[in-house]
């Protein structure tokens, strides 16, 4: 087998495909830690808007009013 060069999806390390720990799906982790880090994952700091939400309304421009 030939060595693939692959980045660790939780911290994005480079690793070898040999040293490299499997996660769920195509993941590969640099060690334990990222790889538990894959199961624990914090919800996103951004908020995500639904499809069928309204349009925002524009705010007014400043000095009008």
């Amino acid at each position: 087998m030939y060595n693939v060069m692959l980045r660790c999806a939780a911290c994005g390390r480079a690793l070898a495909e040999q040293a490299a720990w499997k996660g769920s799906g195509e993941r590969y982790y640099c060690n334990e830690f990222c790889a538990d880090a894959e199961a624990a994952e914090s919800p996103s700091l951004v908020p995500i808007i639904p499809a069928d939400a309204p349009e925002p309304v524009p705010a007014p421009a400043p000095g009008r009013g």
